[in-house]
């Protein structure tokens, strides 16, 4: 008897230690090439959420930031205008940062391109940078499951540490 307990115990506390491992992954999506005045694109949120929802679904913690408009495609990898979220993320503790740039170019419901960056924080180092051309989706939950299968895609990288 005593042997259960001390088995049960034990799978416990490599339970409870995997549980440790998760890390805390920030996220900012950013828009370009749009007008100020015009309102946050739909897909925009899309992105936002497909990349949330699967970091969250494999165990890690989680956290975003309003999605940001820029006019210009930055030139640098971390556009100036995100380097207060990126503080703001470092601060609050985060393993990774990862920057979504989606390029509206054309100035359509769905952006032309989609630029996804993913930074270990502590020293800051990119780790991941791939660049996707847009396609037009048959419908929302279509291009959600696409945006989902390229956010899983990503999760493997956080072992990158």
């Amino acid at each position: 008897m005593a042997n259960r307990y001390l088995a049960l115990a034990a799978f416990l506390c490599i339970v409870f230690i995997m549980r440790i491992e998760a890390a805390t992954v920030s996220f900012l999506v950013i828009e370009t090439g749009l007008e100020p005045e015009t309102s946050i694109r739909s897909h925009s949120g899309l992105w936002e959420s497909g990349l949330l929802d699967e970091f969250f679904n494999a165990g890690h913690i989680v956290s975003n930031a309003p999605i940001l408009r820029i006019y210009d495609k930055p030139d640098n990898d971390i556009p100036e205008e995100a380097l207060s979220e990126l503080n703001g993320a470092i601060e609050g503790g985060a393993d990774f940062f990862i920057l979504a740039l989606l390029d509206y170019e054309s100035r359509l419901q769905v952006p032309d391109r989609v630029s996804l960056k993913m930074f270990r924080i502590g020293p800051i180092k990119k780790i991941y940078d791939q660049q996707f051309v847009s396609r037009r989706p048959n419908s929302t939950r279509e291009e959600f499951d696409s945006i989902k299968l390229i956010a899983r895609g990503l999760v493997p990288h956080l072992n990158n540490r």
